[in-house]
């Protein structure tokens, strides 16, 4: 049992890393005239998220108003955006 517990660390400590780099960015989502939703990792934050959103509802001269976020695991987060 001694011998397995330094491998399993071994194997998590490999990983994390794999894990660090798999975070998805910055991404629209889906977007329309009057919404837009952002994808965001918790490095990227609410706040490159809105920009991003700012930018996406720009392109129909309007301007993007937090509506909700909302968290799917460790690092999966969207922000969803009216666009008034």
């Amino acid at each position: 049992m001694t011998r397995t517990t330094p491998f399993r660390l071994s194997v998590v400590a490999a990983l994390l890393p794999a894990l660090a780099a798999c975070s998805s960015g910055l991404a629209v989502v889906e977007s329309s005239a009057t919404a837009v939703t952002v994808r965001y990792s918790s490095l990227d934050g609410i706040d490159e998220a809105t920009q991003v959103a700012q930018k996406a509802c720009a392109v129909h001269y309007k301007t993007a108003r937090l509506r909700n976020t909302a968290n799917f695991g460790l690092s999966e987060r969207y922000g969803h955006f009216d666009c008034i």
